[in-house]
């Protein structure tokens, strides 16, 4: 009788353990010799979190040190693939967050954006993913808008929405960016000298079925943008208060079955923040705003969503 003896082999979870201690190892020596290494390393890192929710966890458990050795080498690596892989793990990772904040990942993500930008061009998976993770970590980074300062990236963000108009793939996550850059109220008015204003107009349009993500982000970045002064009176002056009344309206009449709520509430929210200052009111009132209000808000009165924006828009006139 022949008796045949397996060896067990090695389950998901020591294999994650051996892959981060693998790469480890090749962080404190030279990446530059390590390049292939770390690359397979990575891609195999890459596969198991994108195929086991466990592997995942696992990662990102109390104690576990997988986050810094990622992003000790998304900080020291040159290889664009390595970077890449790297950049995909830590987007399936996003119940890990405040971790990534915690462990200085927004520093080292925004320095990644700088160093990337001055390639040409530059890579655009590479910006895609960057961008995709910035715009999951920025909120809950209570200085995040001050670092995208003072590392330089506000500007970067925006000319690559600049450039990339028909990159709607590109431009999502990068107005993602800038919705959270246009929080901190510095931040919007430097946006607003170069020219992220004309630049939300170039997005926001009549009624279309196609991208309708894209115009919801870009609306709420313009609403965020026009809470400062300074770029409200631009858009007054520029008559984009016209332009706001006239696209609700058209949204208004072509979503008949309140399929886009969350776009005709932008678009109020956006009319809003102009108004809150004395020029917008008197521009608002000038277009027939009010008239426009009332007879939208007659058919959309059962719908809470938009009446109640409709109602605090209303308010300011009557403080």
């Amino acid at each position: 009788m022949v008796f045949v003896f397996f060896l067990p082999s090695l389950t998901n979870s020591s294999r994650i353990v051996g892959l981060l201690a693998q790469l480890e190892k090749i962080n404190s020596e030279s990446l530059l010799v390590e390049t292939d290494t770390a690359r397979y390393v990575t891609s195999k890192i890459l596969h198991l979190s994108q195929s086991q929710e466990k592997i995942r966890k696992e990662m990102t458990a109390k104690g576990s040190t997988g986050i810094e050795v990622l992003l000790s080498t998304l900080e020291n690596t040159r290889d664009i693939q390595t970077t890449l892989n790297i950049l995909s793990i830590l987007n399936e990772l996003v119940s890990v967050v405040n971790v990534l904040v915690s462990k200085g990942g927004t520093q080292i993500l925004l320095q990644l954006l700088l160093s990337s930008s001055k390639e040409s061009p530059p890579n655009e998976e590479l910006m895609v993913l960057l961008h995709s993770l910035l715009a999951k970590i920025g909120p809950k980074d209570k200085k995040f808008g001050v670092k995208a300062r003072i590392n330089g990236t506000l500007t970067i963000t925006l000319n690559l929405v600049k450039q990339n108009l028909q990159n709607h793939r590109l431009i999502l996550p990068c107005l993602q960016v800038l919705r959270v850059y246009s929080t901190n109220s510095v931040n919007a008015v430097t946006l607003g000298k170069n020219g992220v204003v004309e630049l939300m107009f170039k997005i926001i349009g009549p009624f279309c079925k196609k991208n309708t993500s894209l115009m919801k982000v870009a609306l709420d970045t313009l609403a965020a943008l026009l809470k400062s002064k300074t770029n409200a009176r631009k858009a007054v002056e520029r008559g984009y208060i016209n332009v706001l009344l006239t696209t609700y309206v058209d949204w208004h009449r072509h979503d008949s079955r309140h399929r886009h709520m969350l776009i005709r509430k932008g678009i109020l929210q956006s009319i809003k923040s102009v108004t809150n200052i004395k020029l917008g009111r008197k521009a608002f009132i000038d277009a027939n705003g009010m008239k426009t209000l009332y007879n939208t808000s007659q058919v959309s009165l059962y719908i809470y969503f938009c009446y109640d924006c409709i109602m605090k828009l209303l308010s300011i006139f009557f403080r």
